[in-house]
């Protein structure tokens, strides 16, 4: 079995989705071949490298105007298809370029993690250039309008089946949406004893742990949030994960703080790093959410990027599974329920056990596999 997986390289979620389900895909059918594909560097590398500076600029930007963004967002998701607007023209052009690549390496399925790639490949199944099965991965817990101009895939993969009313309002049969969730690395699906994680990271096995995350792209003020959980008047300990933010990794070491803090930089055990820790502190982008869900690790949500995140926020919260961190509802107030309302990590742990999907990725998986066997067949 061969599969083409096509992404974009806006924002990190796509492409850890894509490298996700290859990865699972290869595990699970040792002899299946799994291909990436970035279809702006395969374009042009250049084109790759403008779109990716130009959507973090943008987001950027648009995270210190939140409102204006947020309205944009909004007439976005309103606005409706035709052959003439900017969108499908862009997918004209998309497709007339992915054609090629599909055509040489002849998948047995295509995958797309991105709706722009879907929206592409659409149109090429719709002419009848893709004749095999396509699957459109969402990244997000919202269905976007555009989804709505994908109607020749055979299934549409969500993360919740609670997201039925919008694929209804957008007309979207739900027949073909697939409600396994957000596929997500195999190693969040497992979860370590806590008292052994934090022995192994030199934590204080008995005060309650903050974990703070800068997430993909770096948004955020950590040294902010530091200080602001330092000034409670109960003793917590907190990680911080930089990634790869080297300045931020320097900018946090050298903080003079009280309260016992370890600080990692770019690390490849996040997922045990999670399960030494009471709560996350972080941006709600899709697959760091759908991480902490798997991990059944509470969520402090705080300055999620205007449009998708916002909606991340909502499901969340609409669900009694994360806190949102707002002005008027600061860090130190969102801590202290936290900690010290009684029942309330619990509660927040019991309603994630209805809406997390740890098993996403190797769900997905046999539904690919089963959907190439019966199209043989």
């Amino acid at each position: 079995m061969k599969l083409l997986i096509i992404t974009a390289p806006l924002g990190n979620g796509h492409n850890a989705v894509a490298n996700a389900v290859s990865s699972c895909f290869t595990q699970m059918y040792p002899d299946s071949e799994c291909k990436v594909l970035d279809m702006f560097e395969y374009i042009s590398p250049r084109l790759k490298k403008a779109t990716a500076s130009g959507y973090f600029l943008s987001m950027k930007t648009l995270s210190h105007m939140h409102g204006v963004a947020s309205n944009v967002y909004d007439y976005q998701d309103e606005k409706d298809f035709n052959e003439y607007t900017p969108s499908r023209l862009a997918d004209e052009f998309l497709a007339s370029r992915l054609r090629h690549a599909i055509n040489k390496y002849a998948p047995d399925c295509i995958i797309c993690t991105m709706v722009f790639a879907a929206q592409a490949v659409d149109l090429l199944k719709e002419r009848g250039a893709v004749t095999c099965p396509c699957f459109g991965i969402i990244t997000d817990f919202t269905v976007q309008n555009y989804w709505c101009d994908v109607e020749n895939f055979e299934y549409i993969v969500a993360p919740s089946e609670y997201l039925e009313p919008q694929f209804v309002r957008r007309e979207i049969d739900f027949s073909r949406v697939l409600p396994y969730g957000i596929p997500i690395r195999n190693r969040f699906r497992h979860s370590h004893d806590k008292a052994e994680m934090r022995q192994k990271f030199e934590l204080d096995q008995d005060l309650p742990t903050i974990l703070i995350m800068s997430g993909g792209m770096g948004f955020g003020d950590i040294p902010d949030y530091i200080e602001a959980i330092e000034a409670l008047p109960f003793t917590v300990q907190i990680v911080v994960i930089c990634g790869s933010n080297e300045k931020l990794y320097e900018q946090v070491c050298a903080m003079d703080v009280t309260i016992p803090i370890k600080v990692f930089g770019f690390v490849e055990n996040v997922d045990e790093i999670m399960d030494a820790a009471d709560c996350l502190l972080s941006k709600p982008g899709g697959i760091t959410t759908s991480e902490s869900l798997a991990k059944c690790l509470p969520m402090l949500m705080i300055h999620p990027l205007p449009g998708v995140e916002d909606r991340n926020v909502e499901f969340l919260q609409a669900n009694g599974a994360a806190i949102y961190v707002t002005k008027t509802f600061p860090i130190a107030d969102a801590v202290n329920l936290l900690f010290r309302c009684p029942g309330r990590l619990d509660r927040l742990k019991e309603s994630i056990r209805y809406i997390a999907k740890p098993d996403a990725a190797p769900d997905l998986c046999r539904k690919i596999a089963q959907t190439i066997s019966d199209q043989k067949e």
